[in-house]
């Protein structure tokens, strides 16, 4: 029992020494650390020291300012960016030093500069980069996330490309753009109080106010009397519509045609007593 056993024991050691030998090895080493001292800096806000907001409106393009500063001692020649959006942000223009990679709602631009830093030196992209969508919303406008590299570690991790390669989503391969190259060119920018190779510049949408139709004024309105009829103007001196009483629309009689009617009266007045005049004469002669 104990030789079984113990030939037992050796053939699993001889079998689990033979699938280590066999396994492959996993995976890559991890790549070494960018021998230059990159900080990413970009504007702040002299109101809270903070990262500054850039103010957009859809379809305009984000001023952001996306600089490097070189805190080591020695110059480093060739330079390269990051540059990651998400949602409604936007890499619009497409360089031809860069290569453009989109993954689900993330787009991600490498661009290769031959420009050279030297030691305490800040140089900032010159150029269009990132656009806010025509119709973007206010939540799906945040953050630039910017981040650089030295040109000679680029290189030592397979180039440019590759490195694009890796942020194209599934089945997909970066694509380079066709449009005139980014450049770079000095600039003032603040160092963050913790200079790092990587920062965030930030955007805000701003949407304008929407606009109150103008009311459009309609026909000025008709005093009309209760009845639906419009009142008539009858002028001074003239009897109301005929059929209409004097209270209902005509004004009263005045002025000569009075003189005429009262002219009337006292004739028939005058006839009237020269026949009782007359009738009683009469009567007298009768009598005696």
């Amino acid at each position: 029992m104990t030789v079984r056993f113990a030939a037992r024991l050796a053939l699993g050691a001889s079998v689990l020494a033979a699938g280590v030998a066999a396994l492959p090895a996993a995976g890559h080493a991890a790549p070494a650390l960018d021998s230059a001292t990159l900080a990413a800096v970009t504007e702040l806000d002299p109101a809270t020291g903070l990262n500054l907001k850039y103010p957009v409106k859809p379809g305009e393009v984000v001023p952001a300012a996306l600089g490097v500063t070189n805190l080591g001692d020695a110059p480093v020649q060739g330079l390269v960016v990051q540059i990651r959006v998400l949602d409604d942000l936007d890499l619009a223009v497409k360089h031809d030093n860069c290569w453009y990679a989109v993954d689900s709602n993330l787009e991600a631009a490498w661009c290769e500069f031959d420009s050279e830093l030297a030691a305490k030196q800040t140089l900032a992209i010159v150029g269009d980069v990132v656009t806010a969508k025509a119709d973007a919303r206010p939540d799906k406008v945040t953050s630039i996330v910017f981040r650089w590299y030295s040109k000679e570690w680029v290189d030592a991790q397979g180039g440019v490309q590759k490195l694009a390669d890796g942020d194209a989503g599934q089945g997909t391969t970066a694509v380079r753009g066709t449009e005139a190259a980014l450049t770079l060119a000095e600039r003032e920018l603040p160092l963050p109080e913790t200079p790092r190779a990587i920062n965030f510049a930030y955007a805000q949408l701003v949407t304008p106010p929407t606009t109150q139709p103008t009311p459009t004024p309609g026909a000025t309105p008709t005093a009309t009397p209760t009845g639906g009829t419009e009142p008539t103007a009858v002028p001074s001196g003239t009897p109301g519509a005929p059929g209409e009483s004097g209270a209902g629309g005509g004004l009263p009689v005045t002025g000569a045609n009075i003189g005429v009617l009262a002219g009337v009266g006292g004739a028939l007045l005058l006839l009237g007593g020269g026949g009782y005049l007359i009738a009683r004469r009469r009567r007298t002669r009768f009598v005696a």
